[in-house]
């Protein structure tokens, strides 16, 4: 058959939620906020038989704030503070030796950075003064005291910088003249959580309290192994969780109120079998959260399906609780490595209604199985919690999960909250579920 025929021009999705759908509803988190959740109770909730338990957090953690870099730039943004360019990598706490240090500098100066010819070159530039060229090397070091604010430019993203300290290391590339890795080195339990972008300050301080114990959680996970990929703990970026700098904690009016969160839950972290845990995150749900199991392949006794009723209610979540996408006939059959595709089917739901196995079929007949995640990322839509009740492009009707599971899960989870439960048993979440 003809695929200028069969193919269509574009296919439309609805559903709810944002994201993997994997351990605390960040929305969620909030609606319980508003209805008078502790932190405590929230984190009980998304993390089912955890414990929150006092321990150190003063340990250092070296971030990655510019992966595979081939140009940066850093530029000192406040009045008074000084910068020192270090040739060689030093630990934070290694003290320098004269001969490594290229020179300190204060006020208008932009220091830039180049990956070039298996190298790394540094200049200097200042509208008040002039520098002479510096030898290129395979690694830097920059550090700056209390009074100096910076901002650090990379191809994907700007960060403002007061702790710590920043490393360049030269990556050696098969084609082309090699990259660099940028991480900066800070205590993990204030100075890198003060950083932490993951939600609006303006929100309940109970979720602004649970997203700095699970941030904590997460980073102390990744503790002590250095991932030989990005020369770092952990990434700045959603891929772990996102570090925005002191442009966090600066924020007019509400910025204190996240540095605030992160003062109250000092060495406040969740445990499961004396370890920290995998505390994953996510913006919002199509009703209820995933098993990991269903998401990743692995079982995790505390990435469960939990109930996350706050995600589908508009009040709570306006931009989430609904969505519609239309998605191009060119990104559809991309997705499933097609040059056209008719149509799709979904194979296979969870108990949540999220896509667990897709089929694509073009025009030639052939088919191609996509798990929900896979097909997600590679159309770009928000969830898995698509079409939860309409009726797909083959005709045939999708299935809603069913109410009386539903309905069961639902009461058995909450039972550790009285007034949760009340609201359960009353009909009042399922009315918002559905």
């Amino acid at each position: 058959m003809s695929a200028d025929a069969s193919a269509p021009a574009k296919f439309v999705f609805t559903g709810s939620g944002f994201g993997h759908g994997v351990g605390m509803s960040q929305y969620g988190a909030k609606g319980m906020a508003m209805e008078s959740a502790t932190s405590a109770i929230i984190l009980n909730h998304y993390y089912p038989g955890t414990s929150l338990l006092p321990s150190d957090d003063t340990q250092l953690i070296r971030v990655n704030v510019g992966h595979k870099q081939r140009d940066a730039s850093l530029t000192i943004k406040s009045e008074s503070g000084t910068v020192t360019l270090i040739r060689g990598r030093f630990t934070i706490n290694r003290p320098i030796p004269e001969s490594a240090v290229v020179g300190s500098y204060s006020g208008d100066i932009t220091i830039s950075m180049t990956s070039i010819a298996g190298k790394i070159e540094i200049t200097r530039s200042s509208k008040t003064a002039k520098f002479t060229s510096l030898e290129p090397d395979d690694d830097w070091t920059i550090r700056w005291d209390s009074e100096t604010v910076m901002t650090l430019r990379t191809s994907a993203r700007n960060y403002l910088l007061k702790y710590g300290q920043l490393s360049l290391k030269r990556v050696a590339n098969d084609v082309g003249p090699g990259e660099m890795e940028i991480t900066t080195t800070l205590r993990l339990g204030d100075h890198y959580l003060y950083g932490i972008g993951e939600v609006p300050s303006s929100w309940p301080d109970a979720a602004l309290d649970a997203q700095a114990i699970a941030a904590r959680t997460f980073a102390l996970s990744k503790l002590p192994t250095i991932r030989k990929a990005c020369d770092c703990h952990i990434y700045s970026t959603i891929r772990d969780q996102n570090f925005v700098g002191y442009g966090k904690e600066s924020e007019p009016f509400y910025g204190i109120r996240w540095r605030n969160a992160v003062d109250r839950t000092r060495n406040q972290i969740l445990f499961f079998e004396g370890k920290p845990i995998q505390s994953y995150f996510f913006s919002s749900s199509g009703g209820m959260t995933q098993n990991v199991k269903d998401v990743w392949g692995a079982k995790v006794a505390y990435l469960i399906n939990r109930p996350d009723t706050w995600s589908v209610d508009l009040a709570v979540n306006p931009r989430y609780a609904k969505w519609r996408r239309e998605v191009p006939q060119s990104v559809m059959a991309k997705a499933f490595e097609f040059k056209d595709l008719v149509k799709y089917q979904i194979l296979e739901r969870s108990v949540t209604g999220s896509i667990l196995k897709i089929r694509g079929i073009d025009s030639e007949g052939r088919e191609k199985i996509l798990t929900g995640e896979q097909f997600r990322s590679r159309v770009g839509l928000p969830s898995t919690w698509i079409n939860l009740a309409g009726i797909s492009p083959d005709g045939e009707p999708e299935r809603e999960p069913p109410s009386e599971q539903v309905i069961e899960i639902c009461l058995d989870l909450f039972r550790f909250s009285q007034s949760l439960r009340e609201s359960c048993e009353q009909g009042k979440i399922l009315e918002r579920r559905y």
